[in-house]
């Protein structure tokens, strides 16, 4: 049972102030708000502090008053409210008695109860329902599904991200599985750290270095202080930086690597050594026609820390 507060009014402290258990004197009051004006000694008691409101919509009761000898229900009750209910779902009260489904009474249409002793003038029907809801204008699974699949990253022409990788203190990192029918073209995003201040190069893959004679270059590398720019053929891996380097920060955008073709790469990036900074930047052809599937990075010497991200596109 549910107990709703009281409180007395305090003209000391000028509130009011819940008594619990406290003995009710008279007067008191019985409603939603406190009184305006209270006198010493009133006594407010909260009348909807804790009545929840109730959806219409999803509770629905029906009572009508019956002039005699009626059998079924339909229409309106005495509040001029249609009769309606979720077979199934339905409470029929006669007089405060519930009847028993299938048995007093037949409720299958949703508009209609049939099946009852025939019923007395005066007699009070009321029928409760839990209302079914539904809600309009949605998409089920299966059509979010599609709409899901047309967002694919397969159908998209954007940069999608195919894998990230992170390597500490390793002598080699590679990146398998990477190249495939589903895109052309593909950039890497590389932040490289920590090597043992040596040169870093790189080769094709496809589930190992392709350490052939492959390699043909154009490269570049600027400071304040030196520029060194070289074009070499046949070389067993691509040069991605001329000197000694603590870190690079860079892009590379593989060309074709998976295409029965020449692949190509382009390399763009930011070196560091004994705090010189120095702009590094790369194009080279593969020759040959390997359906590459990956690539690797390789210090001279040493080892190296950092993360790849690789993505595909169109």
């Amino acid at each position: 049972m549910t107990t709703r507060p009281g409180y007395v009014w305090d003209a000391t402290a000028s509130e009011w102030v819940e008594i619990g258990q406290a003995a009710v004197v008279s007067p008191f009051k019985y409603q939603a708000s406190q009184p305006s004006s209270p006198a010493t000694g009133d006594i407010w008691i909260d009348s909807d502090d804790e009545v929840p409101s109730v959806d219409s919509t999803l509770y629905y009761r029906w009572t009508k008053t019956m002039s005699g000898g009626e059998t079924s229900l339909s229409g309106t009750d005495d509040s001029s409210l249609a009769l309606e209910y979720t077979p199934g779902y339905e409470s029929v009260f006669i007089n405060g008695v519930l009847q028993v489904r299938g048995s007093d009474y037949v409720a299958t249409t949703g508009t209609t109860v049939t099946g009852l002793t025939a019923l007395t003038a005066s007699d009070v029907v009321m029928v409760e329902s839990i209302v079914a809801y539904s809600v309009g204008d949605t998409y089920t699974q299966t059509q979010i599904g599609s709409l899901l699949d047309a967002k694919s990253p397969v159908s998209t022409t954007g940069l999608v991200l195919l894998n990230s990788t992170t390597f500490s203190a390793v002598a080699s990192v590679a990146i398998d599985n990477v190249f495939s029918a589903t895109y052309d073209n593909y950039r890497c995003v590389v932040n490289q750290t920590g090597s043992s201040t040596t040169p870093l190069r790189a080769r094709m893959r496809t589930g190992s270095d392709d350490t052939g004679a492959v390699y043909d270059l154009q490269r570049g590398e600027f400071s304040s202080t030196t520029a060194n720019a070289a074009r070499s053929s046949n070389n067993s891996t691509i040069i991605l930086t001329y000197t000694d380097q603590d870190s690079f920060r860079g892009n590379f955008e593989f060309l074709a690597p998976n295409l029965a073709a020449n692949a190509g790469l382009l390399t763009q990036g930011i070196t560091t050594n004994a705090g010189l900074t120095s702009l590094a930047f790369s194009a080279t052809r593969v020759e040959t026609t390997t359906q590459y599937t990956g690539f690797s990075l390789i210090p001279d010497a040493g080892t190296i820390t950092g993360t790849i991200k690789v993505y595909g596109y169109k």
